[in-house]
Order: structure tokens, then sequence, then C-alpha cells
């Protein structure tokens, strides 16, 4: 790793949940009031006269106890009928670094540098609840377990361990992924909804929370996950097949959001009008090749009986089931059942 070679077991940042009155900025829970209204359900709705109503929250920055925390989510996640809910904020919140100031400086040029400045912050949430150790080639991100009486602890973890995951997919691009997720708390009714936003194996009941993956991709330019700077023009790597990588970053994306052309541009360290323009002069467009990923993933999902539909459509992006057939006949000619029924048939 980058400053660190010659030293491949080591403990690089850990911190114990010690802190004033148990205060932290409020940091990633400032997405909640807007994650609840995409689905629209109301911040009054929500939490009532109490909680955010009397907090001003646009802004990541106010000091708010660990226990007021775990009222919102609790809140939060109920309103939502998500168990995820705080899986989902996570993610959101790490793969959106830039926009809450903990995104890469100038002077990070490897992906360990901006990670271990982001895991060093303890009085903010959720980094103040992270630590990172490096054995060989593993890297395991943990999370502090939180004490018993900490309301909705479950719901605060996976906010911690999901902006974790978010953070790399933001550092090292779509391609990272993680070996495999180990968390403490038991399964949520629907655990495939955990399995299809982590992207990875997941161990519930486990003995501590933490996510392990390579330690090569610390080494790795943040900027692409193939090593180019941000900027550097495609047109300079005539070989590279674009097409390729665009379907293999949106196959790979997070499904907390639908993958965007500037987001997938970004990945590739293109401008979005370049990839639109180099797309157009190989006979196709990013939404084709969005289409063409999303029925692939479908059918892999469909392929499982025990997936529920719903959850299928939400994995994708589409808001219930009903959109998600409706999509799905246009690109098949049948409805995700008759598809799944049809494909058992043929199954030897």
């Amino acid at each position: 790793m980058h400053g660190m070679r010659g030293n491949r077991a080591k403990n690089v940042s850990h911190h114990s949940l010690q802190l004033h009155h148990n205060l932290l900025r409020l940091g990633a829970a400032a997405l909640v009031p807007q994650m609840l209204e995409e689905q629209g359900i109301s911040k009054e709705a929500a939490f009532g006269r109490t909680v955010f109503s009397r907090r001003s929250l646009v802004q990541p920055e106010p000091v708010v106890p660990v226990a007021w925390l775990g009222r919102v989510f609790k809140a939060a996640s109920v309103a939502a009928a998500q168990p995820e809910f705080g899986l989902s904020v996570g993610l959101r919140a790490g793969s959106r670094l830039s926009d809450w100031g903990h995104g890469p400086t100038p002077s990070d040029t490897h992906v360990s540098a901006a990670l271990m400045r982001i895991i060093s912050r303890p009085a903010i949430f959720p980094n103040a609840f992270l630590s990172l150790g490096i054995s060989g080639d593993t890297c395991i991100i943990g999370c502090v377990a939180l004490p018993r009486n900490v309301i909705a602890r479950d719901q605060l973890t996976d906010c911690a361990m999901g902006f974790a995951a978010g953070a790399l997919r933001a550092l090292c691009g779509p391609r990272w992924r993680a070996r495999c997720f180990r968390l403490a708390h038991g399964p949520p009714p629907d655990p495939s909804r955990h399995a299809v936003l982590l992207q990875a194996p997941i161990s519930f009941n486990a003995d501590v929370n933490e996510m392990e993956f390579d330690s090569a991709w610390l080494d790795r330019d943040y900027t692409s996950p193939a090593g180019r700077v941000r900027g550097h023009s495609y047109e300079q790597g005539p070989d590279r097949d674009l097409v390729g990588e665009v379907s293999e970053a949106l196959a790979s994306w997070n499904a907390v959001e639908k993958p965007s052309a500037p987001a997938i541009a970004s990945a590739l360290g293109l401008q979005p009008r370049t990839l639109n323009r180099l797309l157009g002069k190989t006979g196709t467009s990013f939404n084709r090749l969005l289409e063409a990923a999303r029925y692939e993933t479908a059918q892999r999902m469909l392929r499982d009986p025990a997936a529920p539909i719903l959850s299928i459509a939400w994995s994708l992006g589409y808001a219930d089931a009903s959109a998600f057939s409706r999509a799905f006949r246009r690109w098949s000619g049948m409805t995700p059942t008759e598809w799944r029924e049809t494909t058992k048939s043929r199954a030897p």
C-alpha cells in the first residue's frame, strides 16, 4: 500500500466509541429526510413533532447524541417499512463523499490515503464507528460494537458498514467488490435486500461487524479503477473496449441509486458528453446499454426461485413490481413470472 509497503500486517486506524457525552456530528444521517421524501414520506409523518422537526438538518454539521441518531433511524425504518434503511443511507452517503466534504483531496494520490483520512474522523457519524486493519492481502473495515441499550443499533451499524462500502465504491470505481460481510445482528425478514445492496456474501449473527476485501485496492489511484487520471482522454487508448467497460460498470453498479450517464462517465474518467459521443461512434447509446444490463441482471436474479419479484424490481431501480413487469415484457415478450416458469420448465 502506498506509504506502507513492507509492513502489510498492521492496524491502520482504530478508535473506540469514546465520545464527549456520546455526541457526534450528524454526518450521513442528514440524508434521512431526503430519502424518506423520495418515497413519499414526510418527516412529519415519520417523526411527528419531535426529532428532525426541531433541528436544522440541511448540512451534516449539527452535533447530536448517539441515542438521538438511534431514534431517528428506528422511526425512519419503520415509516419506510425497510429493515435495510440504515444500510441504504450509508451506501448513498459513502457514494457522495464530495457532497459533504469527505471527497479525496489533491494530496490523496491513492485510495489508501483518502480512505484513512475518511475513517480517522472520530467525531462524525458514521466515521466514528469504523476501524481499518490490514494483514497481507486482506483489508478489514470493522464497526465498533455499540452498547446493547443503544436504540436501533443494528440500523446504525448497517449505516456505518454501508458508508464504508459506498466510499470504497466511490474511490475505486464500480468494479470494487468486498469479499464478504459479517454482521452481528440477525437476518432481516428478507435478507435478499441486504445482499442486493452489498453485492457480496453476508454472514448474519457473526461475532463482529466487518467487511473484508483485497488490500490491493488500496494501492490504486483513487480517480479510476483502471489507474487512469480523471480527465485523461479515452481516445488515447484506442484498444480499450468502451462498450464493454460501460456494460461491466452497469452490471456491478450499486443498487441504491439508478446508474446515470454522468456517474458512469466519472467512474471511467470521462466527461458525460465524451462518453455519449464515443458510444455513438460504436452505434449504441448509454440508455441502450443500461436497458441491456437491466435485462441481463433481471434474468440472473429471476433464476433464483427464492428471490421475490418485488425485491428484484427494487434492486433494478423500479418503484414497484408493476413497473418492472412492464419493462420486462418489453424486453422479453413475457412477464417476469411467465419467464421464470418457462425457464424452470426448460431446466434439465
